[in-house]
């Protein structure tokens, strides 16, 4: 190889004469020099398993590593690629590709349709336009074919409607579809529910990561990842949990921060092999009876919550962090060390007890209240006694307001409760109606509407027979 120094080096915008035939190389790293193209003609170390070429300007994928046959590891990211259709010489060596944050118009095609037995490992990640050539049925041909990529990230790539992709995949180990961090978050992956569409063909999936990506719901269905031993699910809307997820019994590290869970599913305690729970920045009000006697969880997540009490059995966890709940948090020493111990990474956060709101007071004076709560018994007293007068009455017979339907809303305080505000949110949702959730129940509208339209009286022969004589 030419010798030449890191300076010169670095200003190389086209190779042209570069010639390396030391057949001992490889290893070869390019990576940060300011590459926009390589010539044609240049004939890299043919022995090469891994190269380099991240952080340049490359267009293309250049011809000069596509005619390479031994490569393993190709790590092409960070730079302007828009296709990556041709088939490379090395389809049947590549193990690992890094194609990430570049310009992928469509994902490289030649990995569903040539046999690339030896291909584990891809990472798509931060191509947002990576759906751009799913159209005139480019996207209905991926999907008949099925690929052997074990470890899938593909984060960041706007799959809204085409998250069936992912069915391609089906001897997942380790997928990433989800991204912890907040930046970038106009190309995240949206999805609705998990398990969906796509996603229910990779069943041995073993870690998942899914956070970041919209999810309001997790459904029963969850319990068909059997192997799944780490699940990320934060930084979503979830508000609770299906008892079928503690069906995971695999399940070894539980990362549900930032969302908007109240409770976790009573029977948690069936995932004995977990040894991390995460649960931070959620609204829990209670946690399932001995939680910390699980056998082998050793780092507990409890911060900023509503629990008004900390779990029992906490001294056998080695990582924990209860501040910001509803109670005054441990002050000796061993715990103080394990809660810094989980805070390593968690700098911004607070000491201490959550400030609890305070509900405004009422605009009426305590007079006024209990005038008006009098008002109502008064109101609700006469309701009853109408409603218990005997519909037969000789005195109301002649009367012209009897035959006009009364109707006797019962008044109804907005719930404010934060139980009553996942109820009203799961109502919203269409997952249960609640009879006394109603500002009218249900039972008084049934009965106004028979009182606005009676059954109709037909009358049949003899009905109204007299057979008295006139003299009586």
């Amino acid at each position: 190889m030419e010798e030449t120094d890191d300076n010169t080096l670095s200003k190389i915008n086209v190779f042209t004469t570069l010639e390396l035939v030391t057949e001992n190389i490889t290893v070869l790293d390019l990576s940060n020099k300011n590459i926009n193209a390589i010539d044609a003609n240049i004939v890299l170390p043919e022995n090469l398993t891994e190269l380099y070429l991240k952080h340049n300007k490359l267009t293309e994928v250049p011809v000069a590593v596509l005619n390479l046959k031994k490569i393993k590891l190709l790590d092409i990211s960070f730079n302007e690629i828009e296709f990556f259709d041709d088939t490379p010489n090395f389809y049947e060596s590549i193990e690992q590709l890094n194609i990430s944050n570049n310009k992928l118009a469509g994902p490289p095609y030649w990995i569903w349709t040539t046999n690339c037995t030896s291909l584990m490992h891809i990472n798509l990640s931060f191509n947002k336009n990576l759906t751009n050539s799913f159209c005139n049925g480019y996207f209905e041909e991926l999907l008949k074919y099925n690929t052997l990529v074990t470890n899938i990230i593909i984060n960041n790539c706007r799959l809204i409607n085409h998250l069936e992709l992912l069915s391609t995949f089906p001897k997942a180990k380790v997928l990433v579809i989800g991204n912890p961090k907040l930046s970038n978050t106009c190309f995240t992956n949206k999805i609705e529910e998990v398990p969906f569409s796509g996603l229910d063909k990779c069943c041995d999936i073993e870690i998942l990561d899914l956070s970041n990506t919209n999810i309001y719901n997790v459904i029963s269905n969850i319990n068909i990842y059997k192997n799944l031993k780490e699940i990320n699910l934060s930084l979503n809307k979830i508000s609770s949990l299906p008892e079928e997820f503690c069906c995971l019994v695999n399940l070894e590290k539980c990362i549900l921060s930032y969302n908007n869970l109240l409770y976790l599913p009573e029977n948690f305690n069936k995932l004995e092999k977990l040894r991390s729970l995460f649960v931070n920045g959620n609204s829990l009000c209670m946690l399932p009876e001995h939680l910390c006697r699980l056998p082998y969880l050793n780092i507990l997540d409890l911060y900023d919550n509503n629990l008004n009490e900390a779990p029992e059995d906490i001294e056998k966890l080695v990582e924990i962090d209860l501040a910001q709940n509803y109670f005054d948090e441990p002050e000796n020493e061993e715990y103080v060390r394990k809660k810094e111990k989980i805070r390593s990474n968690n700098s911004e956060r607070y000491d201490g007890r959550k400030v609890e709101k305070i509900q405004p007071e009422s605009e009426y004076s305590n007079d006024e209240i209990e005038e008006l709560l009098s008002t109502s018994r008064s109101e609700k007293s006469d309701t009853q006694e109408i409603e218990n007068r005997p519909i037969s009455s000789p005195e109301d017979w002649d009367s012209d307001d009897y035959w006009i339907p009364h109707f006797f809303p019962q008044s109804s305080a907005p719930a404010i409760e934060t139980w009553n505000h996942f109820v009203k949110q799961k109502m919203a949702e269409g997952n249960f109606c609640p009879m006394d959730a109603h500002t009218v129940s249900v039972a008084d509208r049934v009965k106004y509407e028979k009182l606005c339209y009676p059954t109709e009286e037909y009358e049949s022969e003899g009905q109204f027979d007299d057979y008295s004589g006139d003299d009586s």
